[in-house]
């Protein structure tokens, strides 16, 4: 079990971007914010990336990363959840058989947050991740 396992089960409601930061909606008040670059696999082929985003590549119109990633998995719930240790790399697999991953990209600044309610899971530079509950607000 890792510390992000709260995640299964939770639907994914949206990703809305505000500027540089992504935010990953899931039901009961839950969240993901990104500020590092994230991918969404399917099939296991990566389908877009966060550094897609405004890319025409020989399209009709821009890749509108959060219009494309809403339409894959919108509505779908977390079947898994994966966290690598050292790099706190994360992996959201859904019910849809498509996937997430946020790759942090920096060993100084903090790569991404979730959370719950009363919790908040900080991915800080280096590989590790910080968390604080209810017991911290004392």
């Amino acid at each position: 079990m890792n510390d992000l396992d709260w995640l299964v089960g939770r639907r994914f409601v949206e990703l809305v971007r505000n500027e540089c930061t992504w935010h990953l909606v899931f039901d009961n008040r839950d969240g993901i914010s990104a500020a590092c670059l994230w991918r969404l696999l399917e099939g296991g082929r990566i389908r877009l990336t966060s550094q897609d985003d405004g890319h025409q590549f020989g399209l009709p119109a821009p890749v509108d990363a959060v219009v494309e990633t809403n339409q894959q998995i919108a509505g779908a719930t977390v079947a898994a959840v994966r966290l690598a240790a050292g790099t706190l790399d994360l992996e959201i697999t859904f019910s849809t058989g498509h996937a997430i991953q946020l790759l942090p990209d920096s060993a100084g600044y903090e790569s991404w947050q979730a959370w719950r309610p009363d919790y908040q899971f900080i991915a800080c530079g280096g590989g590790e991740l910080v968390v604080f509950g209810p017991e911290d607000r004392k």
